[in-house]
């Protein structure tokens, strides 16, 4: 029996592919080892497994060096993954992220960027401001600032993290969207929370009909990313209009319907039969 590796995620998807041995691993401690013939192992602690197929749930974590090169042998191997490696590297880091919905013309916020030393002292953005260090999820690593006095405060934190940092101007928004795309089928959820960053703490979350605008934007961005699972997060201005503040190609299925989980499972099966 060939063996599915999902790596990280918080479920156990054993009953969903009866016909792979499945077994979820971490990526702490991992060790990878590709053989000349292309047979791809993964290795840790309890031992080693031949990977014939990956199920990708990485996500909401910060990228590393090592996290890439695991995506690359994946790739090299020819092992088929969901979303596949080459997706999950064109989003892999947030400034190729923000290029990749660039390129696709989607209505995002304005945002400046300073990376090396010196070029963050160099900036001084409209306030209100959003300072985001680096590429950190989760709402790591970011502060709205409102002031002279706390710009410079951050702005002299930030300096000691040897990472780029991005800045956005700070919007207030009617609400937070995030839609969900896999294959041609797209859900939506309204997340509302009591402080401005709807991704931490307590988010009251509730299913909503996909708005058609973010339904085209969302199809448009899955097919230039080739992607099976897409999630793009939105807010919706006073004055009604969308604007897409990122897309996670690794979207968290907690919230969501039990119908999501079972699309995602028939579209990897739909997957793996295609490179038998």
């Amino acid at each position: 029996m060939k063996t599915l590796l999902v790596v990280g995620g918080a479920f156990d998807f054993s009953p969903d592919f009866p016909d792979f041995h499945v077994v979820r691993r971490s990526l702490s401690g991992a060790k990878w080892l590709l053989r000349d013939d292309n047979a791809l192992f993964f290795l840790d602690g309890s031992g080693a497994i031949r990977v014939d197929a990956a199920l990708w749930r990485v996500g909401a974590i910060r990228p590393l060096a090592e996290h890439r090169h695991a995506l690359e042998l994946l790739r090299l191997a020819r092992v088929p993954c969901v979303n596949s490696p080459q997706t999950l590297l064109r989003g892999f880091e947030r400034l190729s992220m923000l290029a990749e919905l660039r390129e696709v013309g989607v209505p995002m916020l304005p945002f400046s960027v300073a990376m090396g030393e010196g070029a963050l002292e160099a900036m001084q953005p409209e306030l209100p401001c959003v300072l985001k260090v680096g590429n950190w999820h989760g709402g790591v690593g970011k502060a709205r600032l409102e002031t002279s006095e706390s710009w410079l405060d951050a702005r002299d934190v930030a300096l000691a993290a040897p990472d780029y940092a991005t800045m956005e101007a700070y919007v207030s928004y009617r609400r937070d969207v995030r839609v969900m795309v896999i294959g041609e089928k797209l859900w939506a959820m309204e997340r509302r929370a009591e402080g401005w960053k709807v991704n931490r703490g307590a988010a009251q979350a509730t299913i909503i009909p996909v708005p058609d605008e973010l339904r085209e934007w969302t199809q448009r961005v899955r097919k230039h990313l080739n992607a099976d699972v897409l999630g793009l997060d939105w807010i919706e201005t006073p004055q009604g209009n969308w604007l897409c503040l990122e897309s996670n190609d690794v979207p968290g299925l907690s919230g969501w319907p039990d119908e999501i989980r079972s699309a995602l499972v028939a579209r990897a099966k739909q997957q793996f039969a295609a490179h038998r």
